[in-house]
């Protein structure tokens, strides 16, 4: 957990680090592109909403047309329009035109208070040279259309029109205006927003908006729309034409802005002199004749200060960094401590070995407290369920990390059941704590066994015990498992029986019988009480093998009693010995039985065999 904690504070810390330093100027020039892309999109949004107002204006008038709202020569049709206009921010003035090019426009007139009205103007032909070849040239063309820049008394304007069409007959077209002082007020405002100089050209030669020629006072100075970029007076601008794109930087990234250098003097590549600028730009079209060129600029030596930022942020950021590791480290260990013990302590738990579990000592953490008081209130209720469930079985069932392996299922297993000969007679003069303590000897002698081979206790029937081999577990060779078990409890009670008089217990024979068969395993039980446990003939057949044995061998000490079935699965070294066949309660088919005498050792293996 302590280098865990180290690794992820390192990599989560140092990668923000380094991220923010950057390997060279490209990776900072990178960075500030992105942003200065975010400007270019902000300058294209604002200018499409703006041209938008208009387009929206024109198809507006244009569908009251079509829908006989008013006609060009009546009262309705200043009103429609003088509504369409107020309804268009950014939009100058509204014509409609006749096809004989005869006019009647509509425009936001400005008083000396700086009150803004809507003032409508007599029909007349149209005067302007521009706008007569516009109208001209607009009879050649269907639906919405934004024209080239036209100019009269008023200024430069950028125009969309749209034919009037009613019962399939065009009466004449609508036009909007937009002045192009309007796109130089965008260029301004954004310039002020992002702490650069944005501008819009026509197509890369002609300066259409700039933050200069939003000043009224603009023309005054010579300083008009549509001027060559040469003779803007704006060195950067001027030199676009022959800027450098930077080839590393992806288009698609972003989206379509190009980032370019331009040299205005001095050593190429040197960012600090104040003589090169980054440009970013992107052209758009649908505006006119030739597409628009949206712009911005900055100074490169902007770049190498944020760098020089970001170093000197890095020294401080690196000592941080290393201070934030070593107490993520030395956090980390304190907080593996009682993890670890509490991993350690379920692992125990995974095994149910309840009895060798010490309980968590509190902690300091709250979260870490509540997890080890969680922990030893579950190891008390642990403890006293185990009491009455089988341990082994509970084991075994947590080690296959099955999921619904204690679904009731079809299988095969051999069953093995125990009794205490004449243990009723002995009984009568014994106390019942000597019982209990008789019965508990044992069965700990009996349980032993069975789990060293595998096997699984189901449950205690007064002074029997019923247990089978080969589930949960699928355990190969069960069958051969469970006579080495039983041949295990002979050897072992044999011993104990010598030492019970000393002891004051009294010596114990037992009978088992052994049966292998298909039998049903799983929970069994209503919903508040299961039982895993086994279900089928095999169990019966198992329980009248035991029963058989006490006549077939009465005075043994411990009887071993198996079915031809389990004999079967048996191989050489099981000495058995053949008892007959017999009638068993319940079953129509006599049953071949064999006597269990012993269990052969392995044959060691010869030095030959070794070297071989």
């Amino acid at each position: 957990m302590a280098l865990s904690f180290g690794t992820l504070v390192f990599v989560s810390v140092g990668g923000v680090l380094a991220l923010s330093v950057g390997a060279n100027f490209r990776n900072t020039l990178d960075l500030l592109g992105a942003q200065s892309s975010l400007l270019v999109d902000a300058m294209e949004d604002a200018l499409r909403a703006e041209m938008g107002n208009a387009e929206s204006a024109v198809e507006g008038v244009a569908e009251l047309y079509a829908q006989g709202d008013f006609r060009i020569d009546d009262a309705a049709m200043p009103a429609t329009v003088a509504g369409a206009l107020a309804a268009a921010p950014g939009t100058t003035a509204m014509l409609i035109c006749t096809p004989d090019l005869v006019c009647r426009a509509t425009a936001h007139e400005t008083d000396d208070n700086a009150a803004d009205t809507i003032q409508h103007f007599p029909a007349e032909p149209e005067k302007s040279p521009q706008v007569r070849a516009a109208l001209e040239q607009r009879r050649l063309i269907e639906g919405k259309q934004w024209g080239a820049i036209v100019a009269n008394e008023f200024g430069l304007f950028a125009h969309v029109s749209m034919p009037l069409i009613r019962d399939g007959a065009t009466g004449g077209w609508v036009i909007a205006a937009v002045k192009l002082q309007k796109l130089s007020e965008i260029t301004q405002e954004l310039s002020a927003r992002f702490g650069t100089h944005a501008f819009i050209l026509d197509g890369e030669d002609k300066v259409l908006a700039d933050q200069r020629l939003a000043d009224p006072q603009a023309p005054q100075h010579g300083i008009v729309p549509l001027m060559p970029a040469a003779q803007f007076g704006d060195p950067v601008i001027a030199a676009y034409g022959s800027r450098r794109p930077e080839e590393e930087f992806n288009n698609e990234r972003f989206r379509d802005v190009e980032v370019a250098e331009v040299e205005l003097g001095g050593d190429e590549d040197t960012w600090s002199d104040g003589n090169t600028y980054v440009v970013i730009s992107r052209k758009i079209t649908g505006y006119g004749d030739r597409p628009w060129t949206l712009g911005a600029y900055f100074r490169a030596s902007d770049v190498a200060d944020e760098l020089q930022r970001v170093l000197a942020s890095a020294l401080l950021g690196l000592g941080a960094l290393i201070c934030a590791v070593l107490v993520a480290v030395l956090l980390g260990r304190r907080l593996s401590r009682p993890i670890r013990a509490i991993a350690d302590q379920a692992s125990r738990i995974a095994d149910f070995d309840l009895d060798g579990i010490a309980p968590l000592p509190p902690s300091r953490v709250r979260e870490i407290d509540n997890q080890a008081t969680a922990f030893n209130a579950m190891l008390i209720g642990l403890r006293a369920f185990s009491t009455y469930i089988p341990r082994s079985l509970v084991a075994k069932l947590v080690r296959t990390g099955e999921i619904g392996v204690a679904e009731p299922r079809a299988a095969s297993v051999t069953v093995m059941f125990t009794d205490i000969a004449a243990f009723t007679t002995l009984s009568e003069h014994m106390s019942a704590a000597e019982i209990a303590r008789a019965l508990n000897h044992h069965f700990e002698i009996l349980c032993r066994a069975v789990d060293v081979e595998g096997g699984t206790v189901d449950k205690f029937l007064g002074d029997g015990m019923m247990a089978f081999f080969g589930a949960p577990d699928r355990l190969e060779g069960h069958a051969a498992a469970a006579v080495r078990a039983a041949a295990a409890i002979r050897d072992e009670l044999e011993e104990d029986n010598r030492k019970a008089p000393a002891e004051g217990r009294p010596p114990l024979r037992i009978r088992i019988g052994i049966h292998t068969g298909p039998v049903i395993v799983g929970n069994i039980g209503a919903a508040d009480r299961v039982n895993y446990t086994i279900i089928g003939d095999t169990v019966n057949v198992s329980q009248r093998l035991q029963g058989l044995a006490k006549e077939l061998v009465p005075e043994e000490t411990v009887a071993i009693v198996i079915s031809g079935e389990t004999a079967a699965r048996l191989d050489e070294r099981f000495m058995i010995t053949p008892a007959g066949e017999h009638r068993l309660r319940g079953r129509g088919e006599a049953t071949e039985v064999y006597l269990v005498e012993g269990i052969a050792p392995a044959a060691p293996v010869s030095q030959t065999a070794r070297a071989g």
